[in-house]
């Protein structure tokens, strides 16, 4: 019987005899003993013994590292960081203008749409510009240590039907500090 062979031409007899010779363990002559390289200290080349291992100056050097590559970081990012920020606070300012502006424009609309019922009308001329109806009479009251008033139909009335409010972007927890850090106002 002959031996087959594989793929790569060598027979299967030859390969379990190779892989057997590869398994045995290396004779104790030529391994050094793992009890007596445990025991000595490392040394460098001029004899001297080397405390924490070769590698003790690799822990100095890491904080250096980590402290050198946030400070590029930062030194790169920030200019972005600072244009992004402006953005998004000028963005939240034109939307709570926005938002004041669209209530405004919904109380005027209703506004106009009472003011145009007789009702409406009625209280506008009574209640902004003094207005009567025939046959009424006004009475105006006054406190004793304070001055009479000019009369209603004498006084200049200005009439008021909305008065503008005050927009103000919404502030969060770090909004201040973020304002001061990109110098945004």
């Amino acid at each position: 019987m002959t031996p087959r062979k594989t793929q790569q031409g060598a027979s299967a007899s030859a390969r379990r005899t190779s892989s057997k010779k590869s398994s045995v363990a290396p004779s104790s002559a030529t391994r050094p003993s793992t009890a007596t390289s445990r025991a000595r200290p490392a040394k460098n080349k001029n004899g001297k013994v080397l405390h924490g291992g070769a590698q003790w100056w690799r822990w100095l050097l890491l904080p250096t590292f980590v402290v050198a590559a946030a400070a590029i970081c930062i030194y790169v990012y920030y200019p972005v960081a600072k244009v992004q920020y402006g953005e998004a606070q000028g963005k939240a300012r034109l939307q709570a203008e926005f938002n004041s502006l669209q209530a405004r424009n919904d109380r005027l609309r209703t506004e106009v749409a009472r003011l145009k019922t007789p009702e409406g009308v009625e209280d506008y001329a009574r209640v902004q510009l003094g207005m009567v109806k025939k046959g009424e009479n006004v009475v105006i009251v006054v406190d004793g240590d304070k001055p009479i008033p000019a009369l209603a139909s004498t006084a200049t009335i200005v009439p008021e039907l909305d008065s503008d409010e005050a927009t103000v972007a919404p502030a969060g927890v770090w909004t201040a500090f973020l304002d001061s850090v990109f110098g945004v106002k």
